[in-house]
């Protein structure tokens, strides 16, 4: 039972980190090909949280491996 909560957890992390990292790429690839291009502007805690995310799926990854 702990065991499949456990997987439940690890899963929904998983895909959210992974959508919060797409949202990103998605901002910096729009604000790349804006007319002028605009600089992507992250805050300290939004930098803070993405490295966070990727650690986290980099690290889900090499444990899957």
């Amino acid at each position: 039972m702990l065991e499949t909560l456990m997987t439940y957890v690890a899963t929904f992390t998983f895909v959210f980190t992974l959508i919060s990292l797409m949202r990103i790429g998605i901002n910096f690839i729009t604000a790349l090909l804006s007319s002028p291009p605009r600089k992507l502007e992250i805050g300290q805690r939004e930098l803070i949280y993405y490295g966070l995310s990727l650690s986290y799926i980099i690290t889900f990854l090499i444990y899957l491996v």
